[in-house]
């Protein structure tokens, strides 16, 4: 079966060396299986990859507009999208490592210096906190259209916080006032 994402549609949205190109349908195919998956569930994902030209699944691979529950009309950016930022947060993560007969390397040339784990973390970050503000958009399509795609089953949960005490302690102290704490914000009050 084809990626979803081809090389040339991860470079219009999200830029990645043309050096990994071999190693870019590799993590397309694992972003696919794992985080995507996890995003629109394993029948919706199968039914892209067979149908991905179905008029439905066109619309949610490139984006579309809709009206939205507010009776305002929005936009989202497609599956696509959300892939290429996934794959992204992979690669910025993985391209600088090498496996050799030793086992795992770093790659390291002469002109340049790796930036530090701190600012790989924080690109990841940044890369797959746009990738799931745009599945939100995807996903509100996809509750609004349920009856397009039926392989869709995202349910709402309904469970409330509830919210544990892990106990309550009163400290009385040798004077005649007794110091107490409030249960919700720990703040102490003086009883008289």
């Amino acid at each position: 079966m084809a990626n979803l994402l081809t090389f040339n549609q991860q470079i219009a949205i999200k830029k990645i060396s043309s050096n990994n190109q071999a190693r870019f349908d590799e993590l397309c195919k694992e972003v696919e299986r794992t985080d995507l998956k996890d995003l629109i569930g394993l029948a919706l994902l199968q039914d892209l990859e067979t149908n991905p030209t179905t008029t439905a699944n066109a619309l949610l691979l490139n984006g579309t507009s809709f009206i939205n529950q507010y009776n305002q009309t929005v936009s989202h950016q497609g599956l696509r999208y959300v892939l290429a930022y996934l794959i992204h947060v992979r690669y910025i993560g993985e391209s600088s490592i090498k496996d050799t007969f030793t086992g795992m390397v770093r790659g390291n040339q002469e002109n340049s210096e790796p930036i530090s784990e701190g600012s790989v973390k924080r690109l990841q970050n940044v890369s797959k906190e746009i990738a799931l503000s745009e599945f939100e958009l995807i996903k509100e399509y996809l509750n609004l259209n349920y009856t397009a795609y039926p392989l869709w089953l995202y349910v709402l949960s309904t469970k409330t916080y509830t919210p544990k005490f892990m106990g309550i302690s009163k400290t009385a102290y040798s004077s005649e006032v007794n110091d107490s704490r409030c249960l919700t914000n720990g703040k102490r009050f003086i009883n008289g």
